[in-house]
């Protein structure tokens, strides 16, 4: 996200910029998740991405697809 000011001669400056996880403020939930005492609960700031090999792998039960 970027914040720009235009003055009254036309010129325009670049005044603020937030990359990645800087623009988190905007999002409430974020930012409610943030104040609480585990926060958001992360390890990391991906952590909860895993490629497709790198899930637990658990014991298949009954199964309706055979």
């Amino acid at each position: 996200m970027s914040a720009f000011y235009k003055d009254e001669n036309g010129t325009i400056y670049h005044t603020y910029s937030s990359y990645a996880r800087g623009i988190e403020e905007w999002i409430g939930t974020l930012m409610i998740l943030d104040r609480a005492p585990k926060g958001r609960n992360e390890n990391g700031t991906m952590h909860f991405v895993k490629r497709h090999d790198e899930y637990e792998t658990k014991a298949s039960g009954h199964s309706c697809c055979g």
